[in-house]
């Protein structure tokens, strides 16, 4: 009688395990990536943070003589290719921010996106 007790309980005990359903991804959303952008709110500070900070394309001398610090000189590589190519690291020029493995994803979506939408000054 035992045995068949404990046969029962482990049945049971199996039957409430294998119902249990918890999804973290539920309960703790993942960082999601927000790829809204206007100029003025998300491309120029992220261009500021990672490109002139630290006066690499900023200040007197600027890193390659290339000062990133207003509109018009961001949309200048914007349109000759280069700042797609610094982003990717693919047609000769190097991955930028330099010293870091790229942009994460999401920064590089917003960027390339503002960009296919024609890099508006908004």
């Amino acid at each position: 009688m035992a045995l068949q007790t404990i046969k029962i309980l482990v049945i049971i005990f199996s039957i409430m395990l294998s119902s249990c359903y918890y999804d973290v991804a539920e309960r703790f959303p993942s960082n999601t990536c927000d790829e809204t952008f206007t100029f003025n709110s998300r491309i120029f500070p992220l261009v500021q943070q990672q490109c002139a900070s630290s006066a690499c394309h900023s200040g007197p001398n600027p890193a390659a003589s290339l000062s990133l610090t207003t509109y018009d000189e961001i949309k200048a590589i914007v349109d000759n290719g280069s700042f797609i190519a610094s982003l990717d690291g693919t047609n000769g020029y190097s991955i930028m921010p330099k010293g870091t493995s790229g942009l994460n994803a999401c920064d590089k979506n917003v960027i390339t996106n503002w960009i296919n939408a024609g890099a508006p000054n908004n």
